[in-house]
């Protein structure tokens, strides 16, 4: 009989033992250090729950970093050839500077500046001056916008392409909101490529790399008799300004003819041949600085 209770109490030590490495605690080791494979088990349970949400919260969250880097500057042309004008031979006989030499001039000149908070209150433009019409599109933080917009070809031989319902980046002097209208003078800068996420339909969300026409708003100088009296004025204390315009000379070529001459065997009249330099017209476009001095 006692024999029997020893191999019973036996066998339930045996099973004790056998069910400690369902939770990876080995046979041979006592079950006393339960805890630490409580501690074991518990482990996976809570970190299973994190490792599925953690892509989940990653999804969710938007970029809304926006990035604008340039991708084609504007190079406005050199000027091919340079001129000089001497505000003290303006009307005088046999001189070519006149009045309204000077007033066509100053005119170019202040649609080349936008008022600035530099100095002399004013600064050399970079670009292209145009008038645009836009509609704010997306807000882009810093008075930047994505927008768009409309505007029509400027530089010389429509460097700038025209624009219809195009989008482009605006950079506004004041602030602004989504659905605003308006017009602008703006200075092009060139073409940047823009990283952002829209945040209109129909790709709100989508985070979009765009090669657009950028423009910074300003202002040009006031062409008035007013601003001309000051600009003369600058030129005769010593202020150094030149403007550059597209002008019509006689083609060089043909020597404004409009054809050139070839001589003809056996013939007294010769052949004329049509000038492909300015297309029979006698006159080319070049773009002239010219250089105003006292």
């Amino acid at each position: 009989m006692i024999s029997r209770l020893l191999l019973a109490l036996l066998a339930s030590a045996v099973s004790l033992a056998a069910q400690t490495t369902v939770f990876g605690t080995k046979a041979n080791e006592p079950a006393a250090p339960a805890a630490p494979a409580a501690a074991a088990t518990t482990a996976p349970a809570t970190t299973a729950p994190t490792a599925k949400v953690a892509p989940k919260a990653a999804e969710d969250e938007v970029d809304n970093t926006v990035v604008i880097t340039p991708f084609r500057s504007l190079t406005p042309p050199e000027a091919k050839s340079t001129r000089t004008f001497k505000l003290s031979k303006m009307n005088k006989l046999g001189a070519t500077e006149t009045s309204k030499d000077l007033q066509r001039l100053y005119s170019a000149f202040a649609t080349q500046r936008i008022v600035d908070g530099s100095p002399s209150g004013s600064s050399k433009a970079t670009g292209y001056l145009a008038t645009v019409n836009y509609s704010l599109v997306q807000d882009l933080g810093d008075n930047r916008f994505l927008a768009k917009a409309a505007w029509p070809a400027a530089g010389p031989n429509e460097a700038l392409a025209a624009g219809v319902d195009t989008m482009a980046i605006l950079l506004l002097d004041k602030p602004g909101k989504v659905g605003d209208t308006g017009k602008i003078t703006g200075m092009h800068v060139g073409t940047v490529a823009l990283l952002f996420t829209a945040a209109y339909p129909p790709l709100v969300g989508k985070r979009l790399t765009l090669r657009r026409e950028a423009f910074v708003e300003c202002s040009t100088l006031e062409d008035s008799p007013a601003g001309l009296q000051k600009f003369v004025d600058a030129i005769n204390a010593g202020a150094e300004l030149s403007t550059t315009t597209n002008e019509q000379i006689a083609c060089k070529k043909c020597g404004g003819l409009g054809f050139t001459r070839e001589a003809q065997k056996g013939q007294l009249l010769d052949k004329r041949i049509p000038c492909a330099e300015c297309a029979s017209s006698g006159k080319v476009i070049i773009s002239v600085e010219t250089k105003f001095v006292p």
